[in-house]
């Protein structure tokens, strides 16, 4: 009897989420930058009325399947085997490191333009 525990025959490579955030990183600028501005128009909502498909969580999943297209044609198996919740947190994260696209601050500036608009 041998006291060696078996070895699986087979591993597969770990993806790492700084992996799927670095692909994510590699989409979104391109998408955002594009002249196209249907990416843009996608995250730019900041409650459901303001969402393009009337739901701002959908118009994020509709931006996740660009960004997944997207590595989809770039061969990115990373990003393409990723789960869309995977993918939406990497989406946040980007968008987070630039202030102007917090959604607090986004909020606050849609109610102030609101208010604006009404006493006008």
């Amino acid at each position: 009897m041998s006291n060696i525990v078996p070895l699986p025959d087979r591993l597969e490579p770990k993806r790492p989420k700084r992996a799927l955030l670095t692909s994510v990183r590699t989409y979104f600028y391109p998408l955002y930058n594009a002249t196209s501005a249907e990416f843009r128009n996608l995250l730019a909502s900041v409650d459901n009325e303001t969402a393009v498909t009337r739901n701002r969580l959908f118009d994020r999943k509709e931006a996740i399947d660009m960004i997944v297209k997207a590595a989809d044609k770039a061969g990115d198996e990373v990003t393409t085997m990723a789960k869309a919740g995977d993918i939406y947190q990497c989406l946040v994260h980007v968008m987070s490191e630039h202030t102007e696209l917090k959604l607090k601050l986004r909020r606050q500036e849609y109610k102030r333009i609101q208010q604006q608009a009404a006493a006008d």
